[in-house]
């Protein structure tokens, strides 16, 4: 199909609207993609999908599928093996793969049917409930990896709190201490380069032995760390560092057991996509109020009462910016119904009225209609 075509006729407005239909970015992507097709059994087979899936939607409740923003740079970090994906991309992927199982759950529930497209979609779904479950026990809903991820971390959390709370008692008595506290550019502890330092008067530099990481922008006060705390900061430092060293291993271990899982990823990833493809086409039927159009054998054409989809106020609303279908305000008059007829023999309809009668839009009406039908959508 020539792109001048698609694009004179609006149909990627059309695209716009569905994708922002999509429940996940994989069907998002997937929907960008979808161009009109020629074959006539793989329009039909998508219209039939579209007409199950409304059907499905209908009579149950819309698919539950759920997955974060970044879902696809989630899959590319797994594609690289012993590449560590980071805590809260493991928690969007665990919201996923629970949204799937919710939704084969719900399937296997469902009201009305048969529903063969889509039972043959969720049959390749693949259960992660154990994975699932190991990511929500290692790790919280803000992307914190938990003290009981592993027994390694939570003694040495232990150690570092123990540590932590020492040094600010050693810290705090500088504040508080006659013989101190007057040397003192401001009664607090601040942090420098990972060391934990009190703010020294710069003429005072002499009266608290310890080590001087920096200076103010004016040179007037002086980070210093005392002596007495050096060797509690550098246990910090050191237990901070195994630390760091243990989330790694847990994040990358967590990863490890989706990467092992590769095919069965790759299929529910598949399903879903589908599925998502599928239910965005039917949501955007029940917004058009859309009937599924029968594919003629012949070359006739039959549309009764159609309406150009961007000239209906909800479209208009998802498929951005203003339709070419008239100068009209389309708000205002919204879509006027048009009926035509091309049966063979005849092959050819002339249009005739005054101006801004409405020719142009009822042919850009059908030309249209007819890009979406073969792209497996709904005509209203």
């Amino acid at each position: 199909m020539n792109d001048g075509t698609l694009q004179a006729l609006e149909f990627d407005r059309i695209v716009t609207a569905v994708r922002s239909l999509a429940l996940t970015p994989l069907g998002a992507t997937a929907l960008d993609r979808l161009a009109p097709a020629t074959d006539a059994g793989g329009v039909a087979a998508a219209l039939a999908a579209t007409s199950e899936g409304l059907a499905y939607i209908d009579a149950n409740a819309p698919f539950g599928l759920d997955a974060p923003a970044d879902l696809e740079q989630t899959v590319a970090a797994l594609a690289v093996e012993g590449r560590v994906v980071e805590p809260l991309q493991l928690v969007g992927l665990a919201r996923f793969l629970a949204s799937m199982d919710a939704v084969c759950a719900a399937f296997g529930a469902a009201a009305g049917g048969p529903y063969p497209t889509l039972e043959a979609v969720i049959g390749a779904v693949q259960s992660f409930e154990r994975e699932v479950q190991a990511i929500r026990a290692a790790i919280n809903p803000e992307g914190e990896v938990l003290d009981d991820a592993s027994p390694k971390l939570r003694t040495l959390r232990e150690r570092l709190r123990r540590q932590r709370n020492r040094l600010r008692g050693t810290l705090e008595s500088y504040l508080r201490g006659r013989d101190t506290a007057k040397y003192l550019q401001e009664r607090v502890v601040t942090e420098r380069g990972g060391r934990f330092v009190l703010v020294v008067r710069s003429e005072h530099r002499a009266a608290i032995p310890g080590i001087v990481h920096g200076s103010s922008g004016s040179g007037a006060s002086l980070f210093l760390e005392p002596l007495s705390t050096v060797e509690i900061n550098n246990d910090i430092v050191a237990l901070e560092e195994l630390e760091s060293e243990e989330i790694h291993r847990i994040l990358l271990g967590l990863a490890n057991t989706v990467r092992q899982r590769a095919l069965d990823l790759r299929r529910t990833l598949a399903a879903a996509e589908e599925l998502d493809v599928i239910q965005a086409r039917a949501s955007f039927s029940r917004l058009v109020d859309g009937v599924e159009p029968a594919i003629a054998a012949d070359a006739r054409i039959e549309l009764p009462e159609a309406r150009h989809p961007l000239l209906i106020a909800a479209v208009r609303a998802r498929a951005g910016g203003d339709s070419r279908a008239d100068g009209k305000d389309p708000a205002r008059n919204g879509p006027v119904p048009v009926d035509l007829h091309i049966a063979p023999p005849v092959g050819a309809l002339i249009v005739t009225g005054p101006n801004t009668g409405g020719k142009t839009v009822a042919l850009k009406t059908v030309g249209l209609l007819v890009l979406m039908a073969q792209a497996g959508h709904h005509v209203p």
